[in-house]
C-alpha cells in the first residue's frame, strides 16, 4: 500500500513538471524571474565592489594620515579619525537596515557620534522603494510567483474536470493534494538553486567565509521553510476555492497584506507607540546634561574646579605648575569621561525604546510569516538592528579609549607643553586599528527563536488544516 502511494505521488510529481514544461507562461515567468537575478546580482556585485574599495581606501588613507601625524596630541584628537561598519557577501544579498541607519562612525574628541551617512540620506528613491536587491526577489517576486502557480493547482483540475476522473481512478484527495505540493515546492526549488549555490561558491571562496557558513545554512533553511509555507498556503486556497480567478484573487490579497501592508502598519505602530526623541532633541539633552551635570555632580566649571583640587591633594603640590604631570591632558580626560557618562545615560533610554520596537516587531511576525523571514534574513545577513547596536558599542567602545591614548599622552609630558608639545609619529603608529567583532551563531539563533519558531508553527497549522481537509474528502 505504502509503495502505491509513494508510486502515485511520484507520477503525479512528474505529470505537474511535464505540464509546467509544456506551458509557454510558465517558462516566460521563469526567463522574467532570471532575468531579474542577473539584472539585481549585477548591481549588487558592482555595488559590494565598490564599497568595499571605498572603505579600504578610506582605511589606509586614514591609517596614512595618522602616521604622519606631528600635531599635538589634542589637536589630533580633534582631527580624529572614521570607522566602517564591514562588509560581507551576506550584506550584500541582503543590506537590511544598513541602507538606513548608516555604516560610518566619526571619531572625534568631546563630541560622541552615532552612526551615520546613509545610502537613503542622499537617495529619495531608495528610501520610498528601497534597494533593488537579490533579497528582495526571493521574498516578494518568489513567493507571489508561487501563489500564483501554487493556488490554481486544484482549481485547475476541478475546472477541467479531472478531478473527479482521477478520484473515480482510485487516487485519494490527499494523494493528490501532496502531488501538488509537493510538484509546486520542487519547481520553485530549482528556480531559486542556482541563486543560492552562486551565493555558496562565493562564501567559500571569500576570505571569512568560515564565518559566514554558518548563517548561510540558517538563511538557506529559512527561505526553505518559508516557500514550503508560501506553498502550502496556495494550496489551500486552492482547496477551498472553485474557481482559478477567485483563487489568484484571494492569493494577490494574502501576498499584498502579509508583504506590504502588514509590515510598513507593523512598522508604524512600533514607531508612534514606542517614539523616539529627535537627534537635536538628543543632542541638546546630552549638552546641557555635560553643562549642568547629573544625578547631583554639579555644574561644568565646579567639578573642573573639584578634580583640580583633587589633583593638588594627590600630588602634594599647590598649584599647578608643580605637578608631575600635564593637567590639561588629565582634566581633557575627567571631561571626556564626564561626557561619556552623560551619552550613555541618555542613550541607554533610547536603546531601551529600540529594544522594545524590536521586540513588537518579532511578536508581529508570529502573526505575520513574511516578517519573521525577514528579520531572519537581516540578521544572518548581519544588517538588522542588533548587529547595528554590536557595530556602534564597539566603535563607541574603541572611540573612548582612543581619545584615552592621546589624553594621557599629553598629560605624560609636561615640560614640552609650553614649548608647544608635538607627539612622535611613532606614537600615532602604535595606535591600533579598529576590528569588529561580529556576534556569534548560537546568540543570533537566540535573538531569532521567534522568527524561527514562526516559520515553523505556520508550515505545522497549514499542513494539519490541510490533513484535516483531505482525510475527510471535504474538497
Amino acid at each position: 500500500m505504502s509503495l502505491t502511494v509513494h508510486t502515485s505521488l511520484r507520477t503525479l510529481i512528474w505529470k505537474e513538471f511535464r505540464l509546467a514544461f509544456r506551458d509557454s507562461m510558465m517558462g516566460t515567468l521563469a526567463i522574467i524571474i532570471y532575468m531579474l537575478f542577473i539584472a539585481s546580482g549585477l548591481l549588487t556585485i558592482v555595488q559590494y565592489q565598490k564599497d568595499r574599495g571605498i572603505i579600504e581606501r578610506s582605511n589606509k588613507k586614514f591609517r596614512q594620515q595618522w602616521e604622519a601625524q606631528h600635531n599635538n596630541p589634542h589637536e589630533a584628537a580633534h582631527f580624529g579619525t572614521y570607522l566602517f561598519k564591514p562588509l560581507n557577501l551576506l550584506s550584500a544579498f541582503d543590506p537590511g537596515l544598513n541602507d538606513y541607519f548608516g555604516t560610518t562612525y566619526r571619531v572625534e574628541a568631546h563630541v560622541q557620534h552615532e552612526v551615520d551617512y546613509s545610502n537613503a540620506e542622499r537617495n529619495d528613491a531608495l528610501m520610498r522603494f528601497g534597494q533593488f536587491t537579490l533579497a528582495l526577489i526571493m521574498q516578494l517576486l518568489i513567493p507571489l510567483l508561487l501563489l500564483f502557480i501554487s493556488s490554481s493547482a486544484l482549481t485547475f483540475e476541478k475546472e477541467s474536470g479531472t478531478f473527479k476522473m482521477l478520484m473515480a481512478q482510485g487516487l485519494k484527495p490527499h494523494q493528490l493534494v501532496w502531488g501538488k505540493i509537493w510538484s509546486n515546492y520542487l519547481m520553485v526549488i530549482l528556480l531559486v538553486a542556482p541563486i543560492f549555490i552562486v551565493l555558496a561558491i562565493a562564501i567559500l571562496c571569500s576570505p571569512s567565509g568560515s564565518i559566514l557558513w554558518g548563517r548561510y545554512l540558517i538563511l538557506l533553511c529559512g527561505y526553505l521553510l518559508f516557500y514550503l509555507l508560501v506553498t502550502l498556503a496556495g494550496v489551500l486556497v486552492s482547496i477551498l476555492s472553485s474557481r482559478s480567478g477567485t483563487a489568484i484573487l484571494i492569493v494577490l490579497t494574502i501576498w499584498l497584506l502579509s508583504s506590504i501592508l502588514l509590515p510598513k502598519i507593523a512598522a508604524s505602530t512600533a514607531t508612534d507607540r514606542y517614539s523616539l526623541p529627535s537627534r537635536t532633541a538628543f543632542n541638546n539633552d546630552v549638552r546641557q546634561g555635560f553643562l549642568k551635570g547629573i544625578h547631583g555632580d554639579g555644574p561644568y566649571n565646579d567639578r573642573g574646579e573639584k578634580y583640580m583640587a583633587a589633583l593638588l591633594t594627590k600630588y602634594k603640590v599647590k598649584n599647578a605648575d608643580q605637578l608631575p604631570v600635564n593637567p590639561d591632558g588629565l582634566i581633557l580626560q575627567y571631561n571626556e569621561d564626564y561626557q561619556n557618562k552623560v551619552f550613555d545615560h541618555y542613550y541607554t533610554r533610547i536603546e531601551d525604546t529600540f529594544n522594545t520596537q524590536q521586540s513588537f516587531l518579532a511578536y508581529t511576525g508570529l502573526a505575520d510569516p513574511f516578517i519573521s523571514l525577514k528579520r531572519l534574513s537581516m540578521a544572518m545577513s548581519g544588517t538588522d538592528f542588533y548587529h547595528h547596536q554590536t557595530f556602534f558599542q564597539q566603535a563607541k567602545s574603541y572611540r573612548n579609549a582612543f581619545i584615552r591614548s592621546l589624553n594621557l599622552q599629553l598629560a605624560m609630558n609636561p615640560s614640552k607643553f609650553k614649548e608647544g608639545y608635538q607627539t612622535d609619529p611613532r606614537f600615532y603608529a602604535k595606535l591600533k586599528d579598529f576590528q569588529y567583532q561580529p556576534p556569534s551563531l548560537i546568540i543570533l539563533i537566540w535573538l531569532q527563536r521567534q522568527a524561527i519558531l514562526s516559520l515553523c508553527c505556520w508550515v505545522l497549522i497549514l499542513s494539519l488544516t490541510i490533513r484535516f481537509i483531505t482525510k475527510y474528502s471535504l474538497i
